[in-house]
């Protein structure tokens, strides 16, 4: 099996967009999932989108994925109509910017907001609702909406949770599963499961057990070459994104010697 590995930008929220992309040619990589930290790239700024564009087109990297804005007010979950609102707002504006690009996969976190204290079954049913008028935008503009796992202190964490949400979307909506995410509150195989038919991109990175510290593959705890396996069975075919944290020094070296150990550690 051939493996499609490519990387997000977003991990370096205080360094521009075109800095990281300067770095993947280096590395290896040609496919991309674009991060929208405010300091890092604006969609809602047309000189911006344009200068990703020619920059992508200068490197010939693909631009696979967005990562659309999130955190704050903007939460899909949010009981506030305003704030869902502009959190709805605020996707599509990504997922218009990642339409000039060229790419295809929208992906979207349900929420935000630790599960203690909420009405969760509201919140999910929002958050449901939300996905769902997402969901027809992105037909519309022939994009695919991709659900991504969240972490497991969150609404919409708990397996049961996510595959809630999922069974009243249509069949169009894709989902992204994080490595990170799903392995800190051990349900990786559980969502697995849960997203058979809806699987079409991977969030590739490493950790301690403790946090989502977003290392590279083979630098954490984590089993890569069940990972591999489990999506060898249920015959993934899409993209992993090595999502990272940024590193203090070279992000040509840092992603390069990521992309080797993925590479060396799926089977």
């Amino acid at each position: 099996m051939s493996w499609r590995i490519g990387a997000s930008t977003g991990g370096c929220v205080d360094r521009s967009v075109l800095e990281v992309l300067d770095a993947m040619p280096g590395a290896g990589i040609d496919a991309v999932e674009v991060g929208t930290p405010p300091r890092h790239f604006d969609p809602w700024r047309e000189t911006e989108v344009r200068a990703l564009r020619d920059r992508l087109l200068s490197h010939a990297i693909r631009p696979v994925s967005i990562h659309a804005p999130f955190g704050g007010l903007l939460d899909l979950s949010d009981p506030n109509p305003h704030h869902r609102h502009a959190a709805i707002g605020a996707i599509l504006t990504a997922a218009a910017a990642l339409k000039d690009l060229g790419g295809r996969n929208v992906v979207v976190h349900t929420s935000d907001t630790a599960r203690n204290d909420q009405d969760v079954p509201l919140r999910l049913r929002l958050i449901q609702e939300s996905l769902q008028v997402l969901a027809r935008a992105c037909d519309h503009m022939d994009l695919i909406l991709t659900v991504e796992s969240p972490l497991p202190h969150l609404i919409g964490g708990s397996a049961e949770e996510f595959a809630w949400v999922l069974e009243g979307l249509p069949p169009t909506v894709a989902v992204c599963l994080d490595t990170g995410h799903t392995t800190l509150g051990h349900q990786w195989r559980r969502f697995v499961d849960i997203s058979k038919g809806r699987l079409s991109h991977i969030h590739a990175n490493d950790h301690h057990g403790r946090f989502d510290d977003h290392l590279p593959p083979g630098d954490g705890i984590l089993d890569w070459k069940a990972i591999g396996r489990d999506l060898q069975e249920v015959r993934f075919d899409g993209w992993i994104m090595l999502e990272l944290q940024c590193p203090t020094g070279s992000i040509t070296e840092h992603l390069a010697r990521a992309l080797a150990q993925l590479r060396m550690l799926l089977p």
